[in-house]
């Protein structure tokens, strides 16, 4: 039995972006065994693959003890390759200590007072890893890096033959399928838009006041659906939001779907003709397993960094909200959607 693990200790959208590796390496391995280190927010989602046949969930705030027990687990084990590619410093001691055959990594620089750093440290880079890529912090990145072809390059140093347009593997399964399919002829129409709103949506100027507004003008010059997912949504704009649907009388062409799990939201956006947000992770590194067309709302200062984590197999726009730091108003920003859709239809 050949045995992988992959440190990926922060978001489910930057684990989304490995599953391709890890399905990769199921299909040349058949005897493989697949562990991963995560965070307790990603733990149960992660469990739910079967191409994962150990979950280690770590957070800094467990006890020290229970670092230490962790650890011991992931060290007391012998690896075909290890993957260290979230920059976090526990996952780079696991790697550190740990025998396995190959250690791939990813290298985070930064600068501090005009001084180039990296975590790992160089001389780690040098001495511990088989292979590694190199990925610029957001502050300090002058150009388009993509991330997604940093890891392939990880994958393919074993042979896996990962192509960039390969899709990301999302694991659901028929239960929840016929759930969404039931809701789906309710409540669906056959063509329709998904906008998801977080607290990325706080910034747009006007936004407490002209939302709705805008929403009816996209719906009446796309002519099509529009659902409104959030989770946990608690800002001004999105109470504001909510309180004007619930007068407003044609509920089947703007509705609103909160808190839904995570796979019935990737059902949401499977289906959908174009998913629109203000780059939500998980929205858009799902986008790579289905093949989504993706529209992302983002601040014009911000185009290098989100366009180095796009999946390359998916129609993906970028609108922005601001320009140079000047906000535009939310009226401007739905225009630029509504053409920015319709070059979808």
């Amino acid at each position: 039995m050949k045995k992988f693990i992959f440190f990926r200790n922060d978001r489910l959208g930057d684990f989304i972006i490995l599953t391709n590796v890890i399905r990769a390496i199921k299909k040349k391995y058949k005897d493989s065994h697949i562990s991963i280190l995560c965070s307790p927010l990603n733990s149960s989602f992660i469990k739910r693959y079967k191409i994962v046949d150990q979950v280690h969930v770590y957070s800094k705030h467990i006890s020290f003890l229970k670092k230490i027990e962790i650890l011991r687990k992931i060290i007391s084990e012998n690896y075909y390759a290890s993957f260290a590619v979230d920059g976090k410093s526990f996952s780079n001691l696991c790697n550190l200590l740990i025998n396995s055959k190959y250690k791939l990594g990813l290298i985070y620089k930064y600068k501090f007072f005009n001084i180039w750093f990296s975590k790992p440290n160089f001389l780690y880079n040098y001495l511990f890893f088989n292979k590694s890529e190199t990925f610029t912090s957001k502050k300090n990145l002058k150009k388009i890096e993509h991330l997604p072809s940093k890891f392939l390059s990880l994958g393919n140093f074993l042979g896996l033959k990962i192509k960039l347009k390969d899709r990301y593997f999302f694991e659901t399964n028929n239960n929840e399928k016929l759930k969404f399919n039931k809701f789906k002829l309710r409540y669906l129409k056959k063509n329709y838009l998904l906008i998801h709103f977080d607290e990325k949506w706080n910034d747009i100027l006007f936004i407490n006041n002209k939302l709705f507004s805008s929403l009816l003008y996209l719906q009446k010059k796309t002519k099509k659906q529009l659902i409104l997912t959030s989770y946990q949504n608690n800002f001004n704009y999105f109470k504001t939001l909510k309180k004007n649907i619930k007068q407003y009388k044609n509920f089947a062409n703007i509705s609103i779907i909160e808190n839904s799990n995570l796979f019935f939201f990737e059902r949401l956006i499977n289906n959908s003709i174009c998913s629109v947000s203000c780059h939500s992770g998980f929205l858009v590194q799902i986008a790579g397993s289905n093949n989504t067309n993706l529209i992302d709302i983002i601040n014009k200062n911000d185009y290098n960094w989100y366009s180095s984590w796009k999946p390359l197999n998916t129609k993906h726009k970028f609108i922005f909200k601001s320009n140079k730091n000047i906000k535009k108003p939310i009226d401007a920003i739905f225009k630029d959607l509504s053409h920015a859709i319709n070059s979808y239809l």
